[in-house]
């Protein structure tokens, strides 16, 4: 039995997990759905508390992939995680190694607050947003993912199904975005993702000021890690930049596909 809100999409032997980020529900991911599923098995699910998943007692980061591990039931997986399922992502692979055949990162950091040394947002950033999701959930996503993409036309489709995301499904509670906040203030994996043995990619987005992309210059000398920045997006490549993203991560895939 799945404890968590789970859809497939498409067939074949690789299998393709994406989680999505902190405030939104795994629907963000269905416009890449729709050119993936072509050629690999897609599996998207909502994290506790977003979409259609239940909520749980959570308190750490190590509890909730758990819920998620013990939720999968299948084989040559794929990871890809944006901004903070990114970070749920990392934690994963190098909780449970041998899972996983190839990890993606998306605009996510293994540390996402800033510090002396490090880029990143400040704690009283991320508590703003918190406080503005309480306060208004559907206008502060929508504005959120409108300064995401402002530089890009979407289509009128493509508004109306990013606004549905929002619209449709239920809002998930205070209790859901503290803990996501709390992950995102006090997760510090830099000491630990030289360890992941796996091949990864990391994609940022040039003018992202959430995970900036000089992280990547920080993170050069990991030899399994590809680093890629596309210069037109911001915190939402896989929509800014929809083909460019899709191709890089079709071409890693791919070629991870030539040694399974």
């Amino acid at each position: 039995m799945q404890f968590l809100n789970w859809k497939t999409y498409g067939t074949g032997n690789i299998n393709i997990i994406l989680i999505h980020g902190w405030g939104i529900n795994s629907k963000i991911w269905l416009n890449l759905v729709k050119k993936l599923k072509k050629d690999f098995c897609v599996h998207l699910f909502d994290l506790p508390g977003y979409g259609y998943s239940k909520e749980m007692d959570l308190y750490t980061l190590d509890q909730l992939v758990n819920v998620i591990i013990n939720d999968i039931n299948i084989n040559n997986i794929i990871l890809v995680g944006w901004s903070l399922g990114g970070l749920i992502a990392t934690k994963m692979v190098l909780m449970y190694p041998n899972i996983f055949e190839g990890l993606v990162l998306v605009s996510s950091s293994p540390c996402f607050c800033a510090d002396y040394n490090w880029p990143g947002v400040s704690d009283i950033a991320l508590i703003s947003f918190a406080k503005k999701l309480n306060d208004n959930y559907i206008k502060t996503m929508l504005r959120f993912i409108y300064l995401q993409n402002i530089n890009i036309k979407l289509t009128k489709k493509e508004k109306f199904n990013l606004r549905n995301i929002f619209l449709k499904d239920r809002i998930p509670s205070i209790k859901t975005l503290m803990f996501g906040l709390e992950l995102l203030k006090s997760t510090d994996l830099r000491k630990l993702i030289n360890r992941i043995s796996i091949p990864h990619v990391t994609i940022y987005g040039k003018l992202d000021n959430i995970v900036p992309y000089k992280i990547a210059l920080l993170n050069k000398n990991n030899k399994k890690n590809t680093n890629f920045i596309l210069k037109n997006s911001a915190h939402m490549p896989f929509i800014s930049e929809s083909n460019n993203f899709y191709n890089i991560l079709y071409n890693f895939i791919n070629n991870l596909d030539k040694k399974i």
